[in-house]
């Protein structure tokens, strides 16, 4: 029974691990990808810069036709400010260097071999920029120069080289990977999701299934006990009678205790022939108010009775006795030798059903008696057959109503028995109000 009730956890616990370690494979080959793109990127850029400079120091045509080779639409050198200074193809006058820091520009300066790649997302464009101070020679005839006019050669560089190119490729792939990552990571989750709820729901199917055996088994046994019971009790019970016509009327008394022995046996019996048959019954129009008052009396501890109006009900009548008397019995019994302070509480709702609370101020239900309290012989009293809350529950159900106990705010318990107010609120496959 532990292990039964450690399962879920189990189960829900390794599910859940195993999905954790999938998702964190998926988003580390997702980040393992964008990386070897960014690296990628960061090769081609550093291949055309390359490409096009040693080819600029030879002549600008084939500088130009070095470009279009490497996709580059153009090329420029900025100074340390990010203005332009000269440039080949179409580059913007100013470039932002805000974003780089004293480290970073020391540290490219110094080397003089690698710059930064980035992917303009505005432009769509590769930006690479390098942080240089080479002096190559240059044939300046078609260079754009600014402000200094023309320059001589060999140039010692100012601060900035820089160069963009078409970046849609490079997005495309990206955008590829992010795709797969997030529909991987999606599909997880539903497989996650999927293979949870088939789960619970054949744990669900196999607790169901579970209590159907129980109850057909638990049926065959009370059957055949009930009816070897009652054979005897009818046996004693003749016994009695002619016992009590033969003895003197002083010793009668003697035979008090076996009579009410046998009653009690015979109660139990008739109880559990009550939770076999059909619990449905016949219904009839029932006043709920007439009912509680006349149960009420044959209680000797108070009950306070609260009811907004007169409710009527269609139900069984020696059914809702049942139901009822066995709910104010726990009630008042809930509290030993102290009064329970035993409320009962009538109200209805704008769906037609009749809502009854039988409260109370007693010990109230320990939580690991809470999911067995309707189970057949289930008892926490020394005294009690553990079959008159599975009973009530049957009565209550075959009316296409339900019966619920919970906690009471400030200590106790309340049975809460919904019940349609007409035999037209009774349908078939309809769901239990709540």
């Amino acid at each position: 029974m532990i292990m039964d009730n450690k399962e879920p956890f189990i189960v829900i616990t390794s599910l859940a691990f195993a999905f954790l370690v999938l998702l964190a494979l998926v988003i580390f080959l997702t980040s393992a990808l964008l990386e070897r793109e960014q690296l990628r990127m960061q090769s081609e850029a550093e291949r055309a810069f390359n490409s096009v400079f040693l080819a600029l120091q030879d002549s600008t045509a084939k500088a130009l036709k070095t470009m279009q080779d490497e996709n580059v639409s153009g090329i420029g050198v900025y100074s340390s400010m990010g203005r332009k200074v000269l440039s080949l193809g179409n580059v913007p006058m100013t470039i932002p260097l805000e974003g780089f820091s004293a480290a970073e520009i020391s540290s490219q300066s110094g080397s003089g071999n690698s710059g930064t790649a980035t992917y303009n997302a505005k432009t769509g464009m590769i930006e690479y920029i390098r942080f240089s101070r080479l002096t190559i020679l240059l044939d300046t005839g078609e260079l754009t120069l600014t402000e200094n006019g023309l320059l001589p050669t060999p140039i010692d560089f100012p601060d900035v080289l820089y160069l963009h190119f078409d970046g849609k490729d490079y997005h495309h792939r990206e955008m590829v990977i992010m795709m797969i990552g997030i529909i991987s990571s999606m599909t997880l989750i539903g497989l996650f999701l999927l293979v949870l709820s088939i789960y619970r729901n054949n744990r669900r199917y196999r607790v169901t299934l579970a209590k159907q055996e129980n109850l057909v088994n638990l049926g065959q046994a009370a059957r055949t006990l009930t009816h070897e019971i009652k054979n005897p009790l009818s046996a004693i019970t003749i016994q009695l009678a002619l016992l009590k016509k033969t003895m003197p009327k002083e010793n009668t008394q003697d035979l008090l205790l076996i009579e009410q022995e046998v009653q009690r046996l015979t109660q139990l019996t008739n109880k559990v022939s009550d939770f076999l048959r059909n619990p449905l019954g016949t219904p009839v129009s029932v006043d709920l108010t007439e009912l509680f008052i006349s149960l009420i009396k044959t209680f000797d501890k108070p009950i306070r009775f609260v009811s907004e109006q007169r409710q009527q009900i269609v139900i069984d009548s020696d059914r809702a006795r049942s139901v009822f008397e066995n709910l104010l019995k726990n009630a008042v019994e809930s509290g030993g030798p102290r009064d329970p302070q035993v409320e009962v509480r009538i109200t209805s709702d704008k769906r037609g059903f009749v809502h009854v609370y039988v409260m109370d101020r007693g010990e109230g239900i320990r939580t690991t008696d809470a999911k067995k309290i309707f189970d057949p012989f289930f008892t926490t009293k020394i005294h009690g057959s553990g079959i008159g809350l599975s009973i009530s529950q049957q009565f209550v159900k075959a009316r296409g109503g339900h019966i619920r106990l919970y906690g009471r705010e400030g200590g106790g318990t309340v049975a809460e028995v919904v019940l349609p107010k007409s035999i037209h609120a009774l349908k078939p496959k309809e769901k239990e109000p709540s």
